[in-house]
């Protein structure tokens, strides 16, 4: 809970990830307040993705606990304090609450960006047809691509395809969205149309926790920077504070090499 009595939307609490003797992520803590903006930066392999896989338990974490508007994810405490863990069925249900947009795009190819969006409401929330496009089709107005709804993933740039998933992802109207380095796999025009529609998104207050290299976007966007380091969440602060007075070391250092800090 915050200074002004609000409750998280989002509480991960000592969350581990261990793929054999190697920790992924380790003891990992974090708190996102309903519409902050957190951003999560370090080296390649040092756990951002990992944590945010965990988050929707797209990888089920070692131990620990996240915990969503009221219900824990992957699971719920008995009265006796047992863990029983979800059903497909459960755990798809709470899933539906987060949205997540990977570094490749995983569009079905053989669908048009419309009925890429569609897909979700009408068969996990058995949305009539009708009322799923019309979903659909306010969102790709929203992420600029209205003219471009009939077209099928090849026909369109990787730019335009990662914002057909970022509407594909919000017409489950999730409480959060969750980006794993977005524009990582496009090249630098393409990235900033990607960035514009996140940047959208931050103005209206979704909550978002972003795995990005873009430090510019880290600046003008986040509530709270992370940095991650060998597994650990090393430090977290306001990013004017975060990238020009770090606490820690292993922070300073990362922010020099990436010429950030002098």
């Amino acid at each position: 809970m915050n200074m002004n009595g609000a409750h998280p939307l989002l509480k991960v609490k000592n969350l581990t990830k261990k793929f054999g003797d190697h920790f992924a992520i380790k003891e990992a803590n974090l708190e996102v307040m309903r519409g902050e903006r957190v951003v999560l930066i370090g080296p390649s392999g040092s756990g951002k993705s990992t944590l945010l896989r965990c988050i929707n338990y797209l990888e089920v974490p070692t131990s620990g606990t996240v915990w969503l508007d009221g219900e824990y994810i992957g699971g719920r405490y008995n009265d006796d304090g047992s863990w029983v863990k979800d059903s497909p069925s459960q755990l798809t249900k709470k899933r539906q609450h987060i949205g997540m947009v990977f570094q490749s795009f995983n569009l079905f190819a053989h669908l048009s960006a419309l009925d890429n969006v569609t897909l979700g409401p009408r068969w996990v929330l058995n949305m009539p047809k009708k009322e799923a496009v019309e979903i659909a089709q306010q969102l790709l107005e929203k992420v600029h691509l209205e003219e471009h709804s009939h077209k099928l993933p090849a026909q369109l740039s990787g730019g335009q395809q990662q914002r057909v998933a970022i509407a594909r992802a919000l017409a489950m109207n999730p409480k959060l969205m969750l980006f794993d380095e977005p524009t990582s796999a496009l090249d630098p025009r393409l990235t900033n149309e990607v960035l514009d529609v996140m940047l959208e998104l931050a103005e209206e207050k979704m909550t978002m926790i972003v795995v990005t290299h873009e430090i510019g976007f880290a600046r003008e966007v986040a509530d709270v920077v992370f940095f991650l380091e060998e597994a650990t969440i090393v430090e977290s602060a306001p990013p004017a504070l975060l990238f020009s007075d770090p606490k820690d070391e292993r922070t300073r250092q990362f922010l020099v090499d990436c010429n950030i800090l002098k």
